[in-house]
């Protein structure tokens, strides 16, 4: 048979194909060429995996024994319809049918399988594979370090990911082996918690701010008092250690216990450490200032936080210096990014959210923002905020961004000749408050056009690719197609956003997209099209780690 098309994948028949004989029946006969053949097409950069029915134990008891099991990845080994067995694995490992090859001896199981799986290539003995190597469509790329393996095998432990957990977020959570600690040395984090305790607001239930150097020593003072008691929060788990990402306050009297501050990090949300904290500090009186994400009764039970010191990750994204700018999900993509990732995300200004997904973050002058009048009085990003972020990309090993919210229309021009997105919520709050007059006076709507608020997003990623050193990676998320059956049209929007992005990504020298319809299980998205829980979070971290390798 002649390989019409590039091989990407081998998938192979076990009896009587890569071995001699049937393992369920009688000892079988390895044959080596069929393992030398499989190393062979991996130093191609072509993958192997396997279709057979059988028991997987015993398989794999037999592949080991071969040194050859490593070789294959997402291998299906079950009594399954082989045609479905391999359309599903073509699907997990995102590749085209054409794109792979299946051998098997049995004539009518070829049949079966070209049926369920359109477009497949279907040989009848490794032999035929072997006279083939030969052909421009089994030349491969050299890949002597094996990092296309490495890279599938990824894949494959994603897919296996999805279904060991899909019974829900507290599964996932219980694999996780989350471990906290308490920290009473405050002082030591002293700058840490003052700037949780500023910045952070969806899980920051008290939202006492601390707004400058005399609100900052009342604070250092109360400390020492007596009644008082403080600590910061470690967490970690088996897949990183995210540092001190909590902080509380309690006040203990005669009549009262009550918390004066409870505060956590965004990175931690949806884990329930800020209810295991809680429930560990036996649950004081707190008065609660609204909005947060997560109330301190979200889970019947929290049972799988220890305490414990954290485990160092053999993560190598730990090591990195990761830059992510956009929406308070970021933050969640950050707990598997590791400790060392700097986030622009949402940020507090005067009780209103501001939002650094701004593409005049990147484009403006600073010395412009710096002179403005104006800036320091509304919810946008400032002078301050400008510079951290340069500074960081000036440092950054990779960037990841997520900029749909560009494409929103809430553009606004000030009288300082300065531009600036503000979120739609904080305009509705702005003119609702006694600020409202003084804004309409100050800033005036800006009509960008859909062609105009895309080229702002060009605009953004050719900036950050100059920004950023020449080793580094800009990584730009897709946006979720999945769920928006009863909203036609912003799905269609989105789409045209994507193919946008994808067509800038082999422009941009040092670009590169990831799809979240392609990375993420659609279980782990939420209704609003936009979030999801921490497993989905950790599959778009884990196809981070793909693309950084």
């Amino acid at each position: 048979m002649t390989i019409a098309h590039e091989v990407k994948l081998v998938v192979w028949d076990l009896d009587d194909t890569f071995w001699q004989g049937t393992l369920s029946e009688e000892a079988i006969t390895p044959i080596a060429a069929n393992s030398e053949l499989v190393r062979l097409l991996a130093s191609r950069g072509i993958v192997s995996s396997i279709c057979s029915k059988n028991e997987k134990s015993a398989v794999e008891m037999q592949l080991r024994a071969l040194d050859i099991w490593d070789y294959f990845v997402l291998p299906s080994v079950s009594f399954a319809a082989k045609g479905r067995a391999i359309a599903e694995l073509v699907e997990a490992l995102q590749l085209r049918a054409e794109n792979v090859i299946f051998i098997d001896d049995n004539a009518s199981v070829r049949a079966e399988a070209a049926f369920g799986c359109p477009g497949l290539q279907c040989l009848a003995s490794p032999d035929e594979l072997r006279a083939a190597l030969d052909s421009p469509h089994l030349r491969g790329k050299p890949d002597p370090d094996l990092t296309r393996l490495a890279q599938y095998r990824a894949l494959s432990d994603r897919f296996d990911r999805r279904q060991n957990h899909a019974a829900g977020n507290e599964d996932f959570l219980r694999q996780s082996e989350i471990r906290i600690e308490i920290d009473y040395a405050v002082e030591e984090h002293l700058d840490r918690v003052v700037e949780m305790i500023n910045r952070s607001n969806q899980l920051n239930f008290t939202k006492r701010r601390l707004p400058g150097a005399e609100a900052r020593a009342e604070f250092v003072a109360e400390l020492s008092r007596f009644g008082f008691k403080a600590g910061v929060v470690r967490a970690s788990d088996k897949y990183g250690d995210y540092g001190v990402v909590g902080f509380f306050m309690t006040l203990a009297t005669l009549k009262t216990y009550r918390l004066e501050h409870f505060v956590f990090s965004c990175r931690i949300m949806n884990m329930g450490i800020e209810q295991y904290v809680y429930e560990y500090l036996k649950k004081p009186e707190i008065e609660i200032a609204a909005p947060v994400a997560n109330g301190l009764a979200a889970y019947p039970r929290v049972d799988w936080i220890e305490f414990g010191s954290a485990v160092r990750s053999a993560d190598h994204l730990r090591d990195r210096e990761i830059v992510l700018i956009g929406g308070c999900d970021m933050l969640q993509l950050s707990t598997y990014c590791g400790g060392r990732s700097r986030e622009f995300t949402n940020r507090e200004h005067r009780g209103i959210i501001k939002r650094l997904d701004d593409p005049f973050i990147l484009l403006d002058d600073s010395e412009a923002v710096a002179a403005s009048p104006l800036r320091g009085e509304i919810p946008a990003f400032d002078f301050e905020d400008l510079i951290e972020l340069r500074d960081a990309l000036a440092q950054a090993d990779a960037v990841i961004v997520s900029l749909y919210r560009m494409m929103e229309i809430n553009y606004f021009r000030g009288r300082d000749g300065l531009t600036v997105r503000l979120d739609e919520d904080a305009v509705r709050e702005i003119l609702a408050s006694d600020r409202g007059l003084w804004f309409v006076r100050n800033f005036g709507f800006v009509e960008f056009t859909h062609e105009q608020r895309q080229e702002l997003v060009r605009l953004s990623l050719a900036r950050l690719v100059e920004m950023t050193p020449a080793d580094c990676r800009v990584i730009v998320l897709l946006e979720n197609t999945r769920k928006l059956e009863a909203n036609p049209n912003e799905k269609r929007l989105r789409e045209i956003y994507n193919q946008f992005l994808i067509d800038q990504s082999q422009v941009l020298d040092r670009m590169d997209y990831i799809d979240v319809n392609v990375e993420t299980h659609i279980d782990w998205l939420f209704d609003d099209g936009f979030h999801m829980s921490r497993q989905g979070y950790f599959e778009l971290a884990q196809a981070v780690r793909a693309r950084l390798a």
